[in-house]
């Protein structure tokens, strides 16, 4: 928590690189969520339990292009005030504050200021020596332009006139952060930040739209989310993967199958996490775009990760209905290696073995040994309960199993010049064309 005057701030950073903020009057404790991760709905709503404090607004500084906001969700848990720019149209919410509007946490007091640039509907939000900018100013960056009625000049009309208004100690919380860059001010970014030594507008607009990075994943479909409050469905059948996959978004695809079976085949672009994986590395999962599509081979797989990933709070999570099987039969293109035998064959063909076994060994040998074949028995009925199989885990881990190849990453594109990080599925803009370094 970092405490400015009468504020206290707590930031969330998501694996993405987005932040949102919990911030809170000293005295009164009354409290605002802003930019909220529907990811990290859950953090931020125990947060607000473990501080003591009452939630009264949730904000979006505006609709968001590369993430699912979680104002919704949080604010059905604490039955507050959604606040967001009137141009942003989005459904549930109820305050649009003017250029110039304030509210107030106890005595703090907050003021809400018209940004455009990035978006239309931008605002930013301006708080005893405190500047949330969501995104029109980062830690050695600025927003870009490219879509959704963005506007590089007004950009620059935007941050120059917050740069004029507000003092350089003014403490800066940028919507994002993609190099773990914790801390800045107003004064620093005058000196340090490379696109504010711009100082002609001209030149900024031309150099800003002169390279724009690729595109927000899925971002057409976040739009929709988050413009009018549409739930991600649990399930997606295969035609509608094949369409979503086809439509640019197979870097959300998350592959739970064992590396062998991926290497026979699988969806371009896919990211593969086994199952017995898929716990330790939640954040590759939290860090693709949402929403995220769970692969199996038929299904069965998918769904436990998703349980699991659940239970880690990870949201925005669809299971592909019938897996690969159906994916391929559906139209969907894939990718084919070495054949092999899926993990559900291995198990039947495992269990199997060890049932005969024990009924042979009992019959020959000793009847004791026909426990091996009801311990096996009893294990399946198991499985079929609970949907958990230690055998299949267990068969996971073996080295038949394993892939020699290379695992497919969601794709972040290339990466951006100087100070900034890969910009594909981000709302940063690349370095001005004389900052370039080559890395």
């Amino acid at each position: 928590m970092k405490t400015i005057n009468s504020l206290n701030v707590i930031t969330f950073k998501h694996p993405q690189g987005c932040c949102g903020y919990l911030i809170a009057d000293k005295t009164s404790k009354e409290a605002l969520a802003l930019d909220v991760h529907l990811d990290l709905v859950h953090d931020m709503a125990e947060r607000v339990k473990t501080e003591g404090w009452k939630l009264r607004y949730v904000v979006d500084t505006h609709t968001h292009a590369d993430h699912p906001s979680g104002s919704r969700d949080i604010a059905s848990k604490f039955s507050c005030t959604r606040i967001a720019h009137e141009k942003a149209q989005h459904a549930g919410v109820t305050a649009h504050p003017k250029n110039g509007g304030k509210i107030n946490l106890g005595s703090l007091e907050i003021t809400f200021r018209h940004a455009p640039g990035h978006t239309p509907d931008h605002m930013v939000l301006i708080a005893d020596g405190a500047l949330f900018s969501g995104d029109s100013l980062f830690i050695g960056g600025v927003a870009r332009t490219d879509f959704l009625g963005g506007d590089a000049g007004l950009l620059f009309d935007t941050i120059h006139s917050l740069l004029t208004d507000l003092p350089e100690d003014t403490v800066l919380f940028p919507g994002h952060d993609y190099q773990n860059k914790n801390e800045s001010t107003l004064g620093k970014e005058k000196k340090e930040n490379p696109w504010l030594q711009i100082r002609n507008r001209d030149e900024f607009i031309q150099k800003l739209t002169a390279n724009p990075p690729p595109k927000p994943a899925n971002m057409d479909l976040l739009l929709l989310l988050n413009r009018e409050g549409v739930d991600i469905p649990p399930t997606l059948s295969a035609d509608e993967a094949s369409r979503f996959v086809s439509d640019g978004g197979a870097s959300s695809v998350i592959d739970v199958r064992t590396g062998a079976e991926f290497e026979g085949e699988h969806i371009p672009g896919s990211r593969l996490i086994p199952l017995d994986q898929i716990e330790l590395r939640a954040d590759e999962v939290r860090a693709a775009a949402a929403p995220r599509l769970l692969l199996c081979r038929s299904g069965n797989r998918a769904s436990m990760s998703k349980k699991t990933l659940e239970k880690l709070h990870v949201a925005g999570l669809s299971v592909i209905d019938g897996g690969i099987i159906a994916y391929e039969k559906s139209g969907g293109k894939t990718v084919k290696g070495r054949a092999i035998i899926s993990l559900e064959r291995q198990v039947r063909i495992v269990a199997g073995s060890m049932v005969l076994t024990g009924v042979l060994l009992g019959f020959f040998i000793h009847p004791a040994f026909l426990i091996l074949s009801g311990f096996v028995g009893a294990g399946l009925i198991f499985a079929g309960i609970t949907d958990w199989c230690g055998m299949g885990f267990l068969l996971m881990k073996m080295p038949w199993n394993q892939s020699s190849a290379a695992e497919n990453a969601p794709s972040a594109g290339g990466t951006c010049a100087a100070s900034l990080p890969p910009c594909a599925g981000t709302c940063a803009a690349s370095l001005p064309p004389e900052n370039k370094k080559t890395s």
